[in-house]
């Protein structure tokens, strides 16, 4: 009884509910109404000389806990490192291979599953960690009983305008005022800087032949964001010469964008979430 008040106490205050806050009563608890969980994927790497290491991870859960506020649904957060050896030429970036984190990762899906999780939201805020999420979803829909979908950043259920001539894909304009909406005290404005950008012959090449067929950029891409010993120039040390990736200046972010960006992603994954918590079948009938 007194955790059934805790819980509608939190729920009643916009209260995110997190699975390293809560006890084992609370999860016993919170399963008897509630087989969904949002997994936040994020990543421990640089992030240019104004953003901290864990930005990744603190975007991915932190919008995790603004969708939980909304909707009620758990967030358990599994590995603070992603898949980012192409960064390790800035000190402190953190990187697993990608069949350790898909590794473990699953091994915890497999716990959760154990206690009667069934509906797995995996919320990834690091482009690098794309292929691990979209591994493990497969594993758990075709080896377990449970299902996985993709609510994050590059999933379908986000509409994202990217507007490629700004290259502003990290640590510029727009993953900076991110931060200075959701973690403020961790961002270091005064240590700005906008970033001088390196290309090989065969980047620009591309990106030239790109503007008269577009198509090329999918090739373009492809030489970015790799690590150091493939010999294409294309870690983050070789672009760039603070490790921002964008042609604008960062000190441009504001909070005022960031929370424009967030609210919008937020409204998405919860209305997704609002619609498949109201099509479901009893707790009891799922397998």
């Amino acid at each position: 009884m007194l955790f059934n008040l805790t819980l509608i106490g939190l729920m009643a205050a916009d209260k995110p509910l997190i699975l390293q806050e809560l006890t084992w009563t609370d999860i016993k608890s919170y399963l008897k109404t509630n087989d969904m969980v949002i997994i936040p994927l994020g990543s421990t790497e640089q992030h240019g000389p104004h953003l901290p290491l864990g930005t990744d991870f603190y975007e991915a859960f932190g919008l995790s806990k603004m969708i939980s506020a909304q909707t009620g649904v758990l967030v358990a957060p599994l590995t603070f490192t992603g898949y980012s050896p192409y960064h390790s030429g800035f000190p402190g970036t953190l990187s697993l291979q990608p069949e350790t984190m898909e590794r473990v990762i699953f091994e915890s899906v497999e716990w959760l599953l154990k206690y009667g999780f069934r509906r797995f939201l995996f919320f990834n805020y690091h482009g690098g960690n794309n292929i691990v999420q979209t591994r493990v979803i497969h594993r758990i829909n075709h080896q377990t009983p449970g299902i996985a979908v993709a609510i994050g950043h590059g999933s379908s259920l986000q509409s994202e305008e990217e507007d490629d001539s700004s290259m502003d894909w990290h640590a510029g304009v727009s993953e900076t005022s991110l931060m200075l909406y959701l973690k403020p005290e961790l961002v270091r404005l005064d240590r700005a800087e906008k970033p001088v950008m390196r290309f090989t012959p065969q980047m620009k090449e591309l990106r030239q032949l790109a503007a008269k067929e577009p198509s090329l950029l999918l090739v373009w891409s492809s030489l970015l964001g790799i690590p150091e010993e493939t010999g294409k120039g294309g870690a983050s040390h070789e672009l760039s010469s603070n490790g921002v990736w964008s042609f604008l200046d960062p000190r441009e972010a504001t909070a005022q964008q960031g929370e424009k960006e967030a609210l919008e992603m937020v409204r998405q994954a919860a209305k997704f979430i609002k619609a498949w918590q109201a099509a479901k079948g009893k707790i009891a009938d799922l397998p």
